[in-house]
């Protein structure tokens, strides 16, 4: 494994982990621990909005999938097609996260993480030298 698999690697192990955190809040919402700063930071706010589920999936049961689903594209192998359109599924997830949190006016701290790990993601398996 080069530096560059490595460095998704980790990437994704976060990425599983913060997913894996936001499912639990999901179920438990008394497991949030997330500041509130001044009036845009505000975890619960997003994650117990209508934008937190989509066709009765939570978000962040969508986001664990990916993240797990991409972790085995980089430990088993991949097709490139099957693999640029996962991709493509993230990207969209992301500008889903963003859009949301604009017409909610709210940030989630966690979920702008995981955005972060996607687009990370996404850019290291689209350049990466395998």
């Amino acid at each position: 494994m080069n530096g560059q698999q490595k460095l998704l690697l980790i990437i994704l192990i976060l990425g599983i982990i913060d997913s894996a955190y936001l499912t639990v809040v999901h179920f438990m919402p008394s497991a949030l621990k997330c500041p509130t700063v001044a009036t845009v930071v505000n975890c619960e706010d997003v994650l117990t909005s209508n934008f937190s589920a989509v066709f009765g999936i939570p978000i962040a049961i969508l986001g664990l999938v990916w993240f797990v689903a991409s972790l085995l594209f980089l430990t088993l192998g991949h097709n490139k097609v099957i693999k640029n359109i996962w991709m493509m599924f993230g990207v969209g997830g992301v500008l889903y996260s963003i859009t949301a949190q604009t017409i909610i006016g709210k940030v989630c701290i966690y979920c702008t993480t995981l955005d972060i790990l996607i687009i990370f993601s996404v850019g290291l398996f689209l350049f990466m030298k395998y």
